[in-house]
């Protein structure tokens, strides 16, 4: 009689009494849904951290002493967001405050441990692509190349040269990008809001305050 439960029973024993598996060998247990599902987590969390390993600078993914910062209960407030909207502005005039280091820590926290896409890249490098993209005619594609992400991470936003007049205009329609998608943003920078009302105006500034939420580090 077949084994409503296992019905590779009476297989196994064919397999016994021809030799094929060794008498009192354990059966071949298969794993259930939810094991197969775990694993599959396991495995996917695994390659994140392996990649986020290979991105990460080693000097930003050595353990840290909040307290010994020069503003600890600015970390503490950055270290409460989960990547939900508005985003944050982490900025200091000068460096070795940890602001990059706590973007190295939410990029960890947001891919690795959530499984959320992350778009990570410098000032500089964004807008040297921006200016890729004008060139070829189709900037609004540069726009959906950022969005298409779910976290996006500027490290030195103020190191864009502002001087060409292209800069100014990718800032307010990035930002405004940002503000109708509910983007979640992470910027990084040595200077405040402030320094984009003094240079490219307020309209741009204000829409960067309803996009991210100020943290002076």
């Amino acid at each position: 009689m077949s084994d409503p439960i296992n019905p590779f029973a009476d297989l196994r024993a064919e397999w016994i009494a021809a030799g094929i598996i060794p008498v009192g060998a354990p059966p071949v247990i298969e794993p259930t849904d939810e094991e197969r599902a775990a694993k599959i987590k396991a495995d996917i969390a695994a390659q994140r951290l392996a990649k986020f390993k290979e991105q990460c600078p080693a000097q930003f993914r050595a353990k840290i002493q909040p307290e010994l910062l020069p503003k600890p209960e600015a970390w503490k407030e950055a270290d409460k967001w989960f990547g939900t909207f508005p985003g944050l502005w982490l900025w200091s005039a000068e460096t070795g405050h940890g602001k990059t280091r706590m973007l190295w820590r939410k990029f960890g926290a947001l891919h690795v441990e959530r499984g959320r896409s992350v778009f990570k890249i410098s000032g500089q490098a964004l807008a040297e692509e921006y200016f890729r993209y004008h060139m070829e005619g189709n900037p609004r594609s540069f726009y959906r190349w950022v969005t298409m992400y779910d976290v996006v991470m500027i490290d030195d936003l103020d190191k864009i040269d502002m001087s060409d007049r292209r800069a100014p205009r990718m800032c307010r329609e990035l930002f405004d990008e940002f503000y109708s998608r509910k983007s979640v943003v992470l910027v990084t920078a040595n200077e405040p809001i402030e320094y984009f009302e003094n240079t490219i105006g307020g309209s741009t500034s204000r829409r960067m305050r309803e996009v991210v939420t100020e943290i002076e580090f």
